[in-house]
């Protein structure tokens, strides 16, 4: 006689939650991507991007640098568009999608131990788009997410921001219309002592304007990274396979 399963289980699944700049952020871990060593899909507003961290077992010989990949996918049916080619495929990836690999890139690599030659992969898949929500910061939020979660040594985790400034008043994570007519546009992922990346793009604006807003963004990202540290510390929990790793004594 078989046994017919009607509901899939999920004992290590769990869902965190925030208000981000007026928007509702949340994480959710446990459920997908399961063999990989930590998996987070990420939902700010209605934008979902899911997030996988992987790494290999051993370390690879005859390098003397750290072998990190990271890849932010763009898929058409994120924005309910299907590929235009003949075979119907997604093409190369933009330049979007490479700045973007590299931005997130640019906070995580030096967080990991300076000897660490086992090869790491980040997997950022936009799985939908909601335009007052950039994906972009979505990904950066589930790349820490996923890494201070995991088996793999990480210094984090970190939490990221964008500020904008409309009308003479800064604004976290503008929304699209908003996007239009600010004169700043800068990122900011910081730990909990430090900024670690700004990028930035700007009209004329004052110095001291430009640093507030990178404090008032710092002090932001505090509650995310808040919010991750209490994912990663029911993170043994979510790991799949805890004998690959011996996690270092990073100070998160």
């Amino acid at each position: 006689m078989s046994t017919i399963i009607t509901k899939r289980q999920f004992p290590n699944y769990h869902k965190y939650e925030m208000e981000l700049a007026g928007r509702p952020l949340t994480m959710e871990v446990g459920k997908l991507a399961e063999l990989a060593n930590a998996a987070v899909m990420v939902g700010y507003g209605a934008t979902r991007v899911l997030v996988c961290a992987t790494a290999s077992p051993r370390p690879r010989d005859g390098i003397d640098f750290f072998p990190l990949s990271v890849d932010f996918e763009e898929k058409l049916y994120s924005v309910g568009r299907i590929p235009g080619s003949f075979n119907r495929r997604e093409g190369r990836p933009g330049e979007k999608g490479i700045l973007t690999s590299r931005v997130i890139d640019r906070p995580i690599r030096p967080l990991f131990p300076s000897d660490f030659r086992n090869d790491v992969s980040v997997m950022c898949t936009v799985m939908s788009v909601d335009h007052d929500c950039t994906p972009e910061i979505a990904a950066l939020i589930g790349t820490s997410a996923a890494l201070a979660i995991s088996d793999i040594p990480w210094n984090g985790p970190v939490g990221a921001l964008k500020v904008g400034l409309v009308d003479g008043k800064l604004v976290f994570n503008p929304d699209s219309e908003q996007r239009k007519v600010s004169d700043l546009d800068v990122t900011v992922v910081s730990t909990r002592k430090k900024v670690v990346m700004i990028e930035a793009g700007a009209n004329e604006v004052p110095n001291d304007k430009m640093f507030e807003a990178i404090k008032m963004a710092h002090e932001e990202n505090q509650k995310i990274i808040a919010l991750i540290g209490e994912a990663a510390a029911k993170g043994a929990e979510l790991i799949v396979f805890p004998e690959l790793f011996i996690r270092s004594n990073c100070t998160r």
